[in-house]
């Protein structure tokens, strides 16, 4: 997002306090009536993709406000990936149809140069 109107077909997010936030209008564009969603690391990428039913696993997405923005609690999922911090990111998601889901670019290479800077 970085600030400036995300690309069409992009799905802003945000990285706040391990949890991943997702505007309403964003959410129900791309990802309907999803109720629960995998987090996979990949190299330096995230890949986010619906699971099934909430039965299956994965993290679920909750409803956090009457606007119906979502918010994907992670913590542990961050934390297990280097990601600890308390800053807000502002993230895009691209659309990746092999997986029928979404994947956020070199977000644990960046979070590295971010958390190196601060040291």
């Amino acid at each position: 997002m970085n600030g400036a109107i995300p690309e069409a077909g992009a799905l802003p997010l945000r990285l706040h306090r391990d949890h991943l936030y997702i505007d309403s209008a964003a959410f129900d564009a791309h990802l309907p009536r999803v109720l629960s969603v995998a987090l996979v690391r990949e190299g330096d990428d995230l890949l986010i993709f619906p699971v099934a039913s909430a039965d299956a696993g994965g993290f679920l997405v909750k409803q956090v406000n009457a606007r119906g923005d979502r918010a994907i609690h992670a913590a542990d999922f961050f934390r297990l990936n280097g990601i600890d911090d308390m800053q807000d990111f502002k993230l895009d998601a691209w659309p990746n149809p092999t997986i029928a889901g979404f994947v956020v670019r070199d977000l644990f290479a960046l979070m590295q140069i971010k958390f190196a800077h601060r040291k």
